[in-house]
C-alpha cells in the first residue's frame, strides 16, 4: 500500500466516524443558534401549529421526549404524570417568522420541580454567574446574553397545579435580531433590564455593564434598583 493511499484510507475513516458522532448526537435546545431554519427542528420531531401568533412570530409547540433535552439534561415531565396535556407537561414553543421560515425564539415551561432545578443547572454551568439576578416573594429572574440571543428564566416556587404544589421554571430565548418580540419580553421581572438598555444607549463608556448601571441608579437616589437585586 503506498503512503498515498493509506493517507486517504485513515481520511475516509475519519471522515465516517465524525459524520456518525454528528448525525448520533440528540437535539438539545442549550446548543440551538438563532435564528435558525424551522425545518432543523419539524424534521426530528413532531411541532404542532397553535394557529396563533405573538407579537410577529407564529407560535408551535411540542411535548415529545426528544424535543425536551437541555444541556444534555431530560426535561421530559409532567405533573399527575400527564404527559399529554399541555397544562400539566413540560412543553417547549417555537415561534417562527413565517416569511423566512425561521425560529427567532423559543419558550421552555417546566412544571415539575426536578426539571426545574436541572433546567437552572445546566444554565449556570454553561453561562456562569448573571449580571441580572433579582429574587421577589418566592420568585427569581436572571438574564444571560450568549451568542446573539438573551437568555429569560423565571423561577416560580409558589406555583400550584391541580392542587400540587412546584417549582416551575420558564425559560425564553430570544435571538437579539428580533427586535419586536425582544422588546415585547422586557417586562415584569425584566422591566429593569429595558432600563438598563436604554441607559446604556445613552452612555458615553464603551462597556457599559448592568453593575454600571446599578452604580449610577444608587448614586442618583433611585436605590430601589437594587434593594432586590443578589449581586
Amino acid at each position: 500500500m503506498t503512503i498515498s493511499r493509506g493517507v486517504k484510507i485513515v481520511g475516509l475513516i475519519l471522515l465516517s466516524l465524525s459524520a456518525q458522532q454528528f448525525y448520533g448526537q440528540k437535539f438539545d435546545l442549550l446548543y440551538l443558534k438563532l435564528p435558525v431554519s424551522e425545518s432543523s427542528i419539524s424534521s426530528k420531531f413532531k411541532i404542532e401549529d397553535q394557529k396563533f401568533q405573538s407579537v410577529n412570530l407564529s407560535q408551535f409547540r411540542s411535548m415529545e421526549k426528544e424535543a425536551l433535552t437541555f444541556g444534555g439534561q431530560s426535561l421530559y415531565g409532567s405533573i399527575d404524570n400527564s404527559p399529554d396535556t399541555a397544562y400539566l407537561a413540560n412543553v417547549v414553543r417555537f415561534y417562527i417568522n413565517k416569511k423566512t421560515n425561521q425560529i427567532e425564539a423559543y419558550r421552555l415551561q417546566i412544571k415539575t420541580t426536578a426539571e426545574t432545578h436541572k433546567l437552572e443547572k445546566s444554565l449556570q454551568a454553561k453561562f456562569g454567574k448573571t449580571f441580572y439576578y433579582y429574587k421577589d416573594d418566592g420568585m427569581n429572574f436572571r438574564i444571560w446574553e450568549y451568542n446573539g440571543s438573551t437568555y429569560f428564566l423565571e423561577v416560580n416556587a409558589t406555583t400550584v397545579y391541580n392542587g400540587h404544589a412546584t417549582i416551575s421554571g420558564d425559560l425564553c430565548v430570544i435571538s437579539n435580531a428580533s427586535a419586536a418580540f425582544y422588546e415585547n419580553y422586557l417586562a415584569g421581572g425584566f422591566a429593569y433590564y429595558a432600563d438598563y438598555l436604554s441607559a446604556k444607549k445613552k452612555s458615553i463608556k464603551k462597556n457599559y455593564t448592568y453593575n454600571d448601571f446599578l452604580t449610577e441608579m444608587k448614586a442618583d437616589g433611585r436605590d430601589y434598583y437594587l434593594k432586590k437585586a443578589v449581586r
